[in-house]
């Protein structure tokens, strides 16, 4: 769907409409995925779908209706429905009527070859894979997934957006005898996935992985590794809402403006940064702004809504577009050498809250612990329970090395941190 054909459906939504305040957002999506588990490929999927999303309200009266027919019946239908809940439904008090136009800036994030992949392009990247597991005596299990989408908002002051974007995502698993490796990689062009080193990652993990070692839980200085790291910072930044901070009801009450890190600890959201963009706008059309969310270990404001934003006489961040942890010069091993004693995380897997107010998260670690001894990796160790919080983590960091693309739209480096606390050993 061009530019051109998203306007018309949205215009067309629009004029079919008599409410006081009309917003429509258009989506089209085509993914499709290559799934492989003992070295062979076992499932192709994929899916198409535009669906429309209709909004109306009558003062701060609003309704909404969603549908995936675009035919000019379905479109009025779609809209009518939307006025009838609209005109029935009690008075949304945090309601602000549509934004007015604006320009957006533009934003790469769309290539030709992953929108136009086909089930032989994820087969071949797939092939590499399995014959890296093969050689290596190795079993392997992932996917290579492609997509690509379109998304429009307009509304009835005149604003209208559109944006392309693609992504291509290989996740890879060796298994070993008796451990398991884990690799990853995300780019917007399937050109820039390098099977071939994503599978040497995961297979060198998985060989590193064998024989594991028990150790007692306790506090211990750890290099996390990107993905480690980004899945801590992801449910910090969930649970960065400024209303619920000023209400008492999150980890963050009374704490903007407070150090919560060290000063090692810089996190941004920048929507048009080249190595993990992001939409230019918001479902309403709000434009994406760049936003410090935390500088030098210092919470420089919260995630604030048009509604609270306004109300507290703030500045107008919304949700965080992506994460960016700037980080520094030093390479994984870099950070390594510098642990006298401790160990290396590959990832966590089933993170939970245990207490939101002071965002203390647990969950497990997979796919790679091992024992650092005197600045270098000794052996592998069997996976932990940890119990810890991002905000101590970011308090913790001693380290941080090179900035590295992360599945979820981050940009997050590896991490020497210290007082990391586990919990209890598992059994898998």
């Amino acid at each position: 769907m061009n530019e051109k054909e998203a306007r018309e459906i949205c215009e067309k939504a629009i004029a079919f409409s008599e409410a006081e305040h009309v917003q429509v957002n258009l989506t089209g999506v085509r993914e499709a995925c290559t799934r492989y588990a003992n070295n062979e490929i076992t499932q192709n999927v994929a899916k198409a779908q535009t669906t429309l999303r209709v909004l109306c309200a009558f003062g701060n009266r609003v309704g909404r209706c969603i549908t995936n027919r675009l035919d000019t019946e379905a479109i009025r239908d779609a809209v009518k429905r939307a006025e009838e809940m609209a005109r029935v439904a009690q008075p949304d008090t945090e309601f602000l009527p549509p934004p007015e136009p604006t320009t957006y800036r533009p934003i790469s994030a769309y290539a030709e070859p992953t929108a136009h992949a086909t089930p032989d392009d994820r087969a071949r990247v797939v092939r590499a894979v399995i014959e890296e597991a093969n050689a290596r005596g190795l079993k392997t299990a992932g996917s290579f997934a492609t997509s690509a989408a379109v998304t429009a908002v307009a509304n009835n002051r005149g604003l209208f957006g559109y944006h392309t974007a693609t992504r291509a995502s290989l996740v890879c698993t060796m298994m070993a005898e008796d451990g398991s490796g884990w690799a990853e990689q995300t780019h917007e062009d399937i050109g820039c996935i390098s099977p071939e080193a994503v599978a040497r990652r995961a297979a060198d993990k998985a060989e590193a992985a064998r024989h594991p070692q028990e150790v007692s839980p306790g506090d211990y200085t750890v290099v996390l590794e990107p993905a480690a790291l980004a899945e801590l910072l992801a449910y910090m930044a969930w649970s960065m809402d400024a209303k619920a901070a000023d209400e008492g009801r999150s980890a963050f009450a009374g704490k903007e403006g407070t150090a919560i890190g060290n000063e090692k600890a810089t996190l941004q959201s920048l929507p048009a940064h080249p190595e993990c963009p992001a939409e230019p706008f918001f479902e309403d059309g709000m434009p994406k702004p760049d936003v410090t969310w935390i500088e030098q270990g210092i919470l420089k404001t919260l995630a604030y809504s048009r509604y609270w934003a306004q109300k507290q006489g703030k500045t107008f961040t919304g949700s965080p577009s992506n994460l960016i942890l700037q980080g520094g010069s030093h390479s994984l091993q870099d950070l390594i050498a510098q642990v006298e004693d401790g160990l290396l995380i590959t990832r966590f897997w089933y993170i939970r809250f245990v207490d939101p107010m002071q965002l203390l998260l647990t969950g497990m670690t997979r796919d790679g612990v091992y024992r650092i001894q005197g600045g270098r990796v000794t052996h592998a160790v069997k996976n932990l329970r940890f119990n810890e919080s991002p905000l101590v983590v970011l308090q913790n960091v001693r380290l941080l090395g090179i900035p590295q693309r992360v599945e979820g739209n981050m940009l997050v480096p590896p991490a020497v941190v210290d007082g990391f606390t586990f919990t209890s050993t598992t059994t898998f």
